[in-house]
Order: C-alpha cells, then sequence, then structure tokens
C-alpha cells in the first residue's frame, strides 16, 4: 500500500472524555508508523499544550497547531517551523476596534500566554494547558504575528463585530463563532486562508506523499476544511451536525470508545499485525 498521510485531532477525537489517549489508538498508531505511512496530530490547541501527547505516542512525524497555524517537526532540529501568523497590524486594529465590547481575549504566542482580561475557564477550554506563563496586556501594546485569537464579546456587539471582519478585514482575518448565551459570544479568530487543511496540504506536498492518500479524523467547527478537503474525511459520531454534513462517513465508535483506532485498524487491515513498544525498561 502507498504511503499515506493520517491527520487527527485531538480533543474530542484522539482523546477520550478525560483527554487521555485510549490504549486502542495508541496500538495502531504504532501499527501504521511501523508500516510507514505518517500519523500528524492536527489540532486547534497551541504547541505547549500538545507536545505531552505528542511524546506520549512517542512521534517523530510533523505535529500541526494553532488550528493550521503552526507546523513543526519537533526531533528534527533541521526542520525549520512554518508559521502562518495574523499581520501586527491587523491584530492592533481588530483590539482596538473591538476593545470597549471586549469581555476577554487572549491567544497563544512562542511559549506563553498573552491575555486582555484573562478568563481562567475560556483558558480551559481552548488551549488544553496550564503549562505556559500566561502575560496580562493589551493587544495593541503587542508586536505579535498570532496564528489565532479568542474573543469573548459583548452579545450586543456581535454583529458590529462579525461586519467588521466580514468589510473591513476580509482579506486578513476570518471568524468562526463557537457559541453565545445571554450576554457573551465566542469567536475564534484567524489568518485568512490559514487551516488545518492548509498545513496538511503543506506537510504532504514537503513529505511527497499524494493527495489522494490524505486522511483525516476530526469533531469540530475548526475541523470543517480539512475533512471537506483531504481525500478521505471522517467525522466523529460525537461531532457537530455542521461537521457530519460535510464528511464522508461518520465514524460508528465515538472518541470515548477508540473510534480512530477501531477505524484505522480496519480500513489498513491491521489486524493480526502486531508492534512490541515498551512503556518501561524491562530491568
Amino acid at each position: 500500500m502507498e504511503r499515506h498521510l493520517i491527520a487527527i485531532d485531538l480533543d474530542g477525537t484522539l482523546l477520550n472524555n478525560d483527554s487521555k489517549i485510549p490504549l486502542k489508538n495508541k496500538e495502531v498508531i504504532h501499527k501504521l508508523l511501523d508500516k510507514g505511512h505518517m500519523v500528524v496530530l492536527a489540532t486547534g490547541r497551541p504547541f505547549h499544550a500538545t507536545i505531552d501527547i505528542y511524546n506520549e505516542l512517542d512521534l517523530s512525524t510533523p505535529v500541526i497547531t494553532d488550528n493550521g497555524g503552526n507546523i513543526r517537526e519537533p526531533k528534527n532540529p533541521k526542520f525549520q517551523i512554518v508559521t502562518d501568523g495574523i499581520t501586527v497590524e491587523v491584530a492592533h486594529k481588530l483590539f482596538l476596534y473591538t476593545k470597549e465590547h471586549l469581555v476577554s481575549a487572549f491567544y497563544s504566542y512562542g511559549d506563553h500566554i498573552y491575555a486582555y482580561k484573562y478568563l481562567d475557564r475560556l483558558h480551559n477550554i481552548f488551549m488544553g494547558s496550564q503549562n505556559a506563563k500566561i502575560i496580562h496586556a493589551e493587544f495593541d501594546q503587542l508586536q505579535h504575528t498570532p496564528t489565532g485569537m479568542i474573543y469573548l464579546v459583548e452579545n450586543a456587539f456581535m454583529q458590529n463585530f462579525e461586519s467588521y471582519i466580514n468589510n473591513d478585514l476580509k482579506d486578513e482575518v476570518g471568524f468562526r463563532l463557537w457559541g453565545s448565551d445571554s450576554k457573551h459570544a465566542v469567536y475564534e479568530i484567524y489568518k485568512t486562508g490559514s487551516s488545518k487543511l492548509s498545513a496538511i496540504l503543506w506537510v504532504a506536498d514537503h513529505f511527497g506523499i499524494d493527495k489522494k492518500n490524505t486522511i483525516a479524523f476530526g469533531d469540530g467547527l475548526n475541523d470543517i476544511e480539512m475533512i471537506q478537503g483531504v481525500a478521505l474525511g471522517l467525522a466523529m459520531p460525537n461531532g457537530t451536525a455542521e461537521l457530519k454534513a460535510v464528511a464522508d462517513k461518520i465514524l460508528d465508535i465515538d472518541n470515548d470508545n477508540a473510534g480512530v483506532g477501531h477505524f484505522l485498524e480496519q480500513y489498513f487491515n491491521l489486524f493480526g499485525f502486531y508492534t512490541i513498544y515498551f512503556i518501561e525498561p524491562f530491568f
């Protein structure tokens, strides 16, 4: 079988509901690696909230973080990090336009989290890690090119916020509305054209893997482009309705029961193919 690139989202997909990797998923990933396929984690998490999972799987492949805004190969010192960030000017414009109606905002840059009116619950939901240092600042005082930003805005400001991005910044950034309640709405801001899919296609081209041999698994709104754009796009049964609507197939087994591993084992006919690896030394 030709070499495949298998891109896997983390939360709600590879990880179970306790944010752990089911043993079945680990076993199948090792079998795929031993057969020469490329398994790539593709997540909205920043790198610092992904590297522990990458190391737990003992990967040596590229890793896609920040919803495609960052590509690294952590175990290859010669690999130059690929970053696709929002320009400083645009980041400043959006912050200043929104500031009066901004309840909280943050983004990851390097090994730090930069926050305006920091809210711990937002950090927990979107970053998946408490390991990074949090720096409190007004974004127009920073000279960063963030790969993505989370904005919590007042509900009354939603229409103005979306119109400003769609009309004034449409060539620079896009947004995903992750949800709202009676008071607030949560938005993800990302560079126009940057997605998990754009990163997957870059990795496939860089390593000479034909697009017809690309597979992706996801569960959320930030996986839509990826699931639509690869050769075989697979949605988790616990995923959003929007994602399921564009997927080539919806898995039968959810993330809490290693649906990714079960599907890949059958798809690549890995039954009876054994990989031996040790979590701890024998002696």
